[in-house]
């Protein structure tokens, strides 16, 4: 018997600890007294076993039953949705973290709109996004996905961000390496061709 789609979905989005770390690191900057966090298109839960205690209350978010059956073991309430209906309260989130989403949905801003209503005044949606450049690379090429819809510029992904009335802390470029030479590399790739996009936004308060 072959391998499920949920199990093949599973094994093709294992976090880069390096990238996960960072988000945790933006996060305690920009909002060091954040408890409740929501990471949308979960996984594995790599992002959620870094935690550690960071935040009171998090959750796994995704369509995989396996994904959230995970969750508890990374210290995590899992609940199985997609993305465009959030099954949590207006202004319940402090955070709401999507990595690798937005370029598979036909409708990007209905998630950014959730996302929106969600967290609380003053909280943040940090997300990530292939960039156009994404097109390029040999290796982790946007293409190679077949559940990919579109990529975003850096003006897009500023668009996206600002129509549902997020402001915009940054966006930044980056690529991520399987190795120390591959890590090199990505560093001086990030510069000329980064491969994908870390976008901060903030509600107002």
């Amino acid at each position: 018997m072959g391998p499920t789609m949920s199990n093949i979905y599973l094994e093709g989005i294992r976090e880069h600890p390096e990238i996960s770390r960072e988000d945790i690191r933006i996060l305690r900057r920009y909002l060091p007294g954040a408890h409740r966090i929501v990471d949308i298109g979960c996984g594995q839960g790599g992002f959620l076993g870094l935690l550690e205690g960071e935040f009171g209350l998090a959750i796994g978010l995704d369509l995989s039953a396996e994904a959230v059956r995970m969750c508890p073991e990374r210290g995590a309430s899992g609940i199985r949705s997609d993305a465009l209906f959030l099954p949590l309260r207006t202004g319940s989130m402090d955070v709401v973290r999507a990595k690798k989403i937005i370029e598979h949905l036909p409708d990007p801003l209905s998630m950014v709109r959730e996302a929106y209503r969600v967290v609380r005044p003053g909280g943040l949606f940090l997300a990530h996004v292939p960039s156009q450049y994404s097109t390029l690379y040999p290796a982790g090429n946007f293409f190679d996905d077949y559940t990919h819809i579109r990529p975003l510029s850096r003006s897009g992904a500023r668009r996206l961000i600002g129509d549902w009335g997020f402001e915009l802390l940054f966006i930044h470029g980056y690529t991520a390496g399987r190795n120390k030479l591959e890590r090199g590399a990505a560093r001086l790739l990030a510069i000329i061709l980064p491969h994908t996009w870390r976008i901060l936004g903030r509600r107002a308060p």
